[in-house]
């Protein structure tokens, strides 16, 4: 708080209400690095330093007599305010920050000191002191900005060695964008190279689901030309843009970089943000780092799809030669391996859990392969010996496999699909929630088929004998979730 005793300072008090400061009084503040302001009750300037001029491009005569609110910016007109009310009421405040514009509409920091103005214990206004605190503030942000963006490109890194699934690596890689740097939409999208056009492949919300259905032309648009040119590009205003094919109306900036595999562009990442002048040349050489190490990641994961086609060829041959002993079998796995994806599609199970299911549907019965042809084609009712042998398949097909990492989960489904939920099954007399859930819903799927087609020792059961008796043993043999979801699957296919 200022207070005046004398009477001519009483004088100086009146000059200042009124809006007129003597020269003397200006040349005080002439040299001073630093804004000085009065603000009377309406807040209003009724004096502004010459120093003003330097940073605002205001001339001082163009805001005495215009409110202080006019120059602030959104983000502190509510602090502003605020301060300004609780200086009205006589309390004083801290020294804070405020953001301004200047005449160009370039937005400027100062750190503000102020002091309540009292003539005659009444408040009358207030003087302030603010230094310009924009460079300081903008080499913070940089900093600030940098450290996000080694972060970001440290965690992307490192997770994109180890995903294989594009569509994961994707998601992951949107994620990480929006999150540290808080961009409203992200997409990544591939080029169609039978139609020479750009699909959408992932992309964050907000986005329009009508969006992924749309295709875009090479060389159209912002994100066409990137795919076409394989350069990076930068709209901080689209609407100034001709190229920009509008997505979302609330968009203002955008930012787009190639994905290459070596000198063949793939696709794109796109950003885009609701502000304009979002994004500088920063922005472009963290997302074309970015790029770079999702085309590397999607090389690994086309060369991992590659290795894993492999892998399912060998499986397939190798249930071929298992389904070779016994021709009323042909087919079983297959069919087995559809029904089971089609369980866990409809409970969500993940894709990694979708990926060991599909193998082990195909290999459930490679133990089969250690078991005599007399025993699998016997039409006769096995004997007590043949009838332990025979339940040794799964610890046969468990120990075949058990040396491939690849298909370690899988060999856990293999060697306990004959295990129930009651605890009654082989080879380990495991229950309820002990099974693996592959195991569970292979052996929901492996009965149905197994029921439903002829054997040596009996022939087909009809779709409804076989649906009522898995019914009947739910809660025993299956687990009573996977019942449910696949009697769903069986009733819906009636529709």
């Amino acid at each position: 708080m200022i207070g005046f005793r004398d009477k001519s300072f009483q004088i100086f008090m009146d000059l200042i209400r009124s809006g007129k400061i003597t020269e003397h009084f200006r040349l005080i503040y002439k040299n001073i690095n630093a804004v000085i302001y009065v603000i009377n009750t309406e807040g209003k300037f009724t004096f502004l330093n010459s120093y003003l001029e330097k940073i605002s491009h205001y001339k001082v005569k163009e805001l005495i007599g215009k409110p202080f609110i006019s120059i602030v910016a959104p983000e502190s007109i509510k602090a502003a305010i605020g301060t300004f009310r609780t200086q009205m009421k006589g309390r004083d405040i801290r020294n804070y920050e405020l953001a301004v514009f200047d005449k160009n509409g370039e937005k400027k920091y100062l750190k503000t000191s102020e002091s309540i103005i009292r003539y005659r214990d009444k408040v009358i206004g207030i003087l302030g002191i603010a230094t310009d605190t924009t460079e300081q503030k903008k080499t913070n942000e940089h900093l600030t900005k940098m450290v996000k963006e080694l972060s970001l490109l440290y965690d992307i890194g490192t997770e994109l060695t180890y995903i294989m699934d594009i569509d994961l690596l994707f998601f992951k890689i949107l994620m990480h964008l929006k999150e540290t740097f808080g961009y409203e939409r992200a997409s990544v999208l591939l080029v169609d190279e039978m139609k020479n056009e750009l699909v959408v492949r992932a992309a964050e919300k907000p986005f329009p689901k009508a969006a992924y259905k749309k295709r875009i032309k090479l060389g159209k648009g912002i994100t066409g030309l990137v795919a076409k040119i394989g350069k990076p590009y930068l709209v901080n205003d689209v609407r100034r843009e001709p190229r920009y094919l509008q997505f979302d109306k609330n968009t203002k900036a955008e930012a787009c970089v190639p994905l290459k595999l070596g000198n063949k562009i793939v696709g794109v990442i796109n950003v885009e943000s609701y502000k304009k002048n979002a994004f500088d040349e920063d922005d472009l050489r963290v997302l074309t780092l970015i790029a770079n190490q999702a085309a590397v990641a999607i090389e690994n994961s086309q060369l991992y799809k590659s290795l894993e086609d492999s892998y399912l060829d060998t499986i397939k041959t190798l249930v071929s030669a298992m389904e070779a002993k016994d021709h009323e079998t042909r087919g079983h796995s297959e069919r087995v391996r559809k029904r089971a994806i089609k369980i866990a599609k409809k409970l969500h199970l993940a894709s990694e859990q979708l990926t060991t299911l599909n193998y082990a549907g195909y290999l459930h019965d490679i133990g089969k392969i250690g078991i005599s042809d007399f025993i699998l084609n016997k039409k006769d009712p096995l004997t007590k010996d043949e009838f332990k042998k025979i339940r040794q398949h799964p610890i046969i097909g468990h120990h075949m496999l058990k040396g491939v990492k690849h298909l370690c989960e899988v060999c856990k489904i293999i060697r306990s699909e004959h295990e129930k939920f009651d605890g009654t099954g082989y080879p380990d007399g495991l229950k309820k929630y002990e099974i693996p859930i592959g195991a569970r819903i292979i052996a929901i799927a492996d009965a149905f088929d197994a029921m439903t087609t002829n054997r040596p020792y009996r022939l087909a059961l009809s779709k409804k004998e076989a649906i009522d008796r898995i019914e009947q043993a739910s809660g025993s043999q299956f687990d009573p979730k996977l019942v449910r979801a696949f009697l769903s699957i069986i009733h819906a296919k009636k529709k």
